[in-house]
């Protein structure tokens, strides 16, 4: 009786911090588009001068201050949900779950990179004006590629989910969900390409390398927490199914 309703308080937290996906995808984008006056979202041109760049900090200089908070404090809802996810796929491994510890580790550096893509543009707002241009295009590059050079602790998170699931004999998540993850690390790997381009489809503002990785970044965390929600639904509804099930075997034995 004890653990069942101690599994039930666990789930509860489960679900809750199912829901932070959702939170996080809001405060991260609302930090980097709309509160921030869309300086983010709709990116300038990694070849803009360091005087334009300037210029676009000083014009909006109290708003991205405030959606850089926005961003740096969305990492609380990521760590949760990520953690969450991690802890479900978790029974999915036997004594030595070294794909939950890949997980774990990854999740830790996700984190840092989603907090120090805030930290370098707030930085960068904090000091436009004060210092040279330079310093401030150069801050503004470091929170750019936060947003686009960092994806391989995210790829090894999908792609450690992806092997839990691919391996597992009764997976808590259906199979297709672990290519699913390797479709969406590829995204994580492609988004590296900025280092190489300045304009282009390859360039911070370009198709191939923001909005198509952003775009299917955040519906993967969507989808993943919708998925969440029900294997969680799942394994309650489990000790139901064999409870009503033990009756019908008793009788037919006897």
């Amino acid at each position: 009786m004890a653990s069942a309703v101690s599994t039930d308080k666990s789930n509860a937290v489960i679900k809750f911090c199912a829901w932070l996906g959702p939170v996080f995808t809001l405060m991260w984008l609302g930090g980097a588009g709309p509160t921030s006056h869309w300086t983010y979202i709709l990116p300038p041109s990694a070849a803009n001068t360091s005087a334009q760049t300037l210029q676009s900090y000083m014009e909006h200089l109290v708003p991205i201050r405030v959606g850089c908070v926005l961003m740096i404090f969305s990492c609380v809802a990521y760590t949760a949900w990520n953690t969450a996810i991690s802890m479900v796929a978790r029974k999915m491994e036997g004594d030595r779950p070294i794909l939950f510890y890949i997980q774990l580790v990854s999740v830790a550096a996700c984190v840092v990179v989603v907090m120090f893509i805030g930290f370098f543009w707030g930085v960068a707002a904090f000091r436009a004006g004060e210092t040279s241009a330079e310093v401030t295009q150069a801050l503004n590059d470091l929170g750019w590629f936060g947003v686009l050079f960092t994806g391989a602790p995210f790829f090894a998170y999908q792609v450690a989910l992806a092997t839990q699931i691919l391996r597992a004999e009764r997976p808590v998540f259906p199979r297709w969900v672990a290519f699913y993850n390797i479709f969406v690390s590829l995204f994580m790997f492609e988004a590296c390409f900025i280092i190489f381009f300045k304009t282009g489809p390859f360039s911070q503002n370009g198709v191939l390398v923001f909005y198509l990785p952003m775009i299917v970044f955040f519906v993967w965390i969507c989808s993943m927490s919708a998925l969440l929600l029900r294997a969680v639904k799942a394994e309650e509804a489990a000790p139901m199914v064999v409870a009503t099930e033990a009756p019908a075997r008793v009788v037919a034995s006897a």
